[in-house]
């Protein structure tokens, strides 16, 4: 409230008196009017000189009034000016000095900013970019609105806090006091806040000279005369109205730009198409122009790398909330986008959440889905989650990176074919040249691995550790390369988190249904030992059918191509009772055998192969199955017996279990835990990869060339295994082999 001294003060008492002798001239003139007209036979009557002299009192009365309550209008303006002024804040140019505070509230008629730089290009302001009432100390282009720079980002403060300036530096603290942001200590007082017209905010001395600068602590922004320097990052934000720290940060090496996703690099800029290397010098630090982006080196005197750009008066370069670095230039408010890095959306990180597939990108965005064996989470989960009952690990931090999981509860799920991993490319294996078990060993002894990708041919191991991202599909026809996530048996999760009241109920619950439990448990145990008992007679009664067939019954199951049967009796007779051994093989003792004329005609025990047929060759099955199979013929495969009972689905489904298990590549062949599901049909069947089966079409022409030199001539000698499936082979000189099956360790390969 203004002092009664401090007023607007009235007009001069010289004045007054100037206006009443003009008052008084008036009157005396006017009489002598009326008193000529009177004496010229003019008669008016006294009254009219009554009202004239009315008149004239009024007029004086009337100036008299508004001389006296101008001073008062006067003061009522002067002071609601000061109270709108006080309330709303007055904004400032390039320079506000200590003893300074703002608030959103204060300044609410310019949208909280205060602060402009010279020619108007950037503003402060104390900013909300959301619904939510969380506002920031941002400097902001002033046009477009964009922010370049936030102090508070991951403390912001209500309408009503505030931001302050002292001698000491910047402080944001809410109205009662709570300090959320602070400058650092400074080296000597702060004379005066500086906003550039580049947007770069700094704290002046009594010499000018900078004691901190906006443009040292970046956030997820660059603007033109900015120099990111090596080691320096930005860091996105959460989103567009959450201006909070993301997960997504560029970092500025000696030798590149780089993305990186909770340490995981995804992307490169000297990787890109539209960077150009000029040179070899070490990077000292990043910065955008108007011509472009440029790593510069050499003190700013050799360009390393640069990405050039249509000419342009501004421009930033922005690390998205998205995970993509993005540059783009204004005319005026217009904006428009110049480059982006990644281009390809699928090669964010989390884009389709965790272990979320990304198949490609549309105008409406990217295409997501579950890997086999996955299933989409809860709402609240973003990405896939194991179909299986399994549960996936947290990776343990770096403060404690020692292994908490027992070995024993570790498994992989296989992702499957053509997929791959956003930061392959960008890291190198763990291990080179090892096989698939020591690559999964590795991560289960590391808390931190969360899966593995391994590349067959080269036995390279990688790991996916801390997090887990989004998976890709493959960009080459190359599919040597195979993903695997680990998980931790049974989820038993959701069992142990009963409720306390459950656990306090316990005791009185087990006395009502113990009782009642042991029971049940004592009628069900009989009942399934009674069923047991009768289900052993059954099967004694059909093993004593079953020894009871002869060995011509055995003979009409017989799959040509497979391995040759023998009785024991036959084998007895064949090595006079094991009497000679000649050495020992990887599968057993190796017996000298006399020449068995009978075994070689239709009445061996082996069925199927004849020597004296009439030149037809026998029928390589294997590679039978794998001919009908590319001929999609499935019912020619089935016993002529079992027409009319089976479908060619059921075949086809037994034949590709069949040749996934026998694929060249051991890595390619599914585990005994796929193969059962496959079977019992829970699991979809995998197809098999004909390149991986091309072996079983030289071993078919082998196995019919054999065959038909066996129907010319006689085999002398033959070498058994009796303890294991091997092929035969002569033992006399000058004689030809008879290949009249090969054993399952040549059809499969190495194991």
């Amino acid at each position: 409230m203004l002092s009664p001294s401090k007023r607007v003060p009235s007009l001069p008492s010289s004045q007054i008196r100037q206006d009443l002798v003009g008052v008084e001239r008036e009157k005396s003139t006017e009489n002598q009017e009326a008193g000529f007209e009177k004496r010229n036979g003019e008669v008016l009557a006294d009254q009219f000189q009554l009202h004239q002299n009315h008149i004239h009192q009024t007029a004086c009365f009337s100036r008299l009034f508004i001389i006296q309550h101008m001073g008062t209008l006067l003061l009522f303006l002067s002071t609601s000016f000061l109270f709108y002024a006080l309330v709303s804040g007055v904004t400032y140019t390039e320079l506000i000095f200590p003893n300074f505070s703002a608030s959103n509230f204060k300044f609410v008629d310019n949208a909280g900013a205060f602060l402009f730089s010279r020619n108007g290009t950037f503003k402060v302001a104390m900013f909300n970019p959301g619904a939510k009432a969380h506002f920031y100390l941002c400097v902001m282009h002033a046009v477009s609105g964009t922010v370049i720079w936030s102090a508070n980002r991951d403390d912001p403060i209500s309408s009503s806090g505030k931001m302050n300036l002292t001698a000491n530096g910047i402080t944001i603290s809410e109205q009662e006091g709570n300090q959320k942001w602070s400058t650092p200590p400074l080296r000597s007082s702060v004379y005066a806040l500086l906003l550039t017209e580049m947007g770069n905010l700094v704290l002046l001395d009594q010499f000018n000279n900078s004691l901190w600068e906006s443009f040292h602590h970046p956030t997820d922004t660059i603007v033109m005369g900015q120099h990111l320097l090596e080691d320096a990052m930005l860091s996105s934000a959460v989103s567009n109205e959450d201006l909070s720290t993301g997960d997504y940060m560029l970092t500025v090496s000696d030798s590149d730009v780089m993305l990186q996703w909770y340490g995981q690099t995804y992307w490169k800029l000297s990787m890109d198409a539209l960077a150009s290397r000029n040179s070899n010098s070490i990077i000292e630090y990043m910065a955008i122009n108007g011509t472009g982006l440029f790593l510069f080196g050499r003190n700013g005197s050799a360009v390393v790398t640069q990405v050039t750009l249509p000419r342009s008066s501004f421009r930033i370069g922005l690390l998205g909330a998205s995970g993509q670095f993005m540059i783009s230039s204004f005319l005026g408010a217009d904006r428009k986008q110049e480059f982006v890095g990644p281009i390809d959306a699928c090669q964010i990180p989390f884009v389709c959440g965790r272990i979320g597939l990304c198949t490609g990108t549309t105008s409406n965005g990217p295409t997501c889905s579950c890997p086999q064996g996955f299933l989409r989470g809860s709402q609240h989960l973003s990405g896939c989650l194991p179909s299986d009952g399994y549960s996936l690990p947290l990776a343990c931090n770096s403060t404690n990176n020692v292994t908490q999981l027992n070995s024993s509860d570790v498994s992989y799920l296989r992702l499957g074919y053509g997929l791959d991993y956003f930061s392959i490319d960008f890291s190198e294996p763990i291990k080179y040249g090892v096989n698939l078990s020591v690559c999964q060993d590795v991560c289960t002894a590391e808390c931190s691995c969360l899966g593995i990708f391994y590349e067959n041919s080269s036995g390279s191991c990688y790991a996916l550790e801390n997090e887990l991202g989004s998976i890709t599909a493959s960009t080459t026809d190359d599919d040597d390369l195979f993903g695997f996530i680990k998980t931790l048996g049974g989820n038993d999760s959701t069992a142990n988190n009963g409720s306390t009241n459950q656990r306090r109920d316990f005791p009185v619950i087990a006395l009502v249904l113990l009782p009642l439990a042991g029971f049940f448990i004592i009628v069900a145990l009989s009942f399934l030992w009674r069923r047991k008992r009768r289900f052993f007679k059954n099967e004694e009664t059909k093993q004593s059918r079953a020894n009871s067939l002869s060995s011509g019954d055995l003979d009409a199951f017989y799959i040509p191509g497979l391995p040759q049967r023998f009785d024991y009796e036959e084998l007895e007779v064949a090595t006079d009772n094991f009497k000679t051994k000649i050495g020992m093989g990887g599968f057993g003792a190796v017996y000298k055998v006399r020449s068995q004329s009978h075994s070689m005609d239709n009445s061996n025990s082996g069925g199927g192969q004849s020597t004296s047929s009439s030149g037809s060759a026998l029928v390589y099955f294997p590679l039978f199955a794998l001919e009908m199979h590319e001929q999609g013929r499935y019912l020619e495969l089935a016993d002529p017996r079992l027409e009319g009972r089976v479908t060619s689905g059921e075949v086809e489904r037994l034949v590709l279990v069949a040749l996934c298990c026998v694929q060249e590549e051991p890595i390619l062949r599914p585990n005994m835990v796929s193969v059962v599901g496959m079977l019992e049909g829970g699991t979809p069947s995998g197809q098999p990869k004909l390149e991986s089966l091309n072996f079983l079409r030289f071993y078919g022409r082998r196995f019919t060339e054999a065959s038909m030199i066996g129907e010319e001539n006689e085999q002398s000698n033959i070498i058994l295994y009796p303890e294991a499936n091997t092929f035969a082979t002569s033992t006399t000189n000058g004689s030809h082999a008879r290949f009249s099956y090969i054993s399952s360790q040549q059809i499969s390969g190495p194991r």
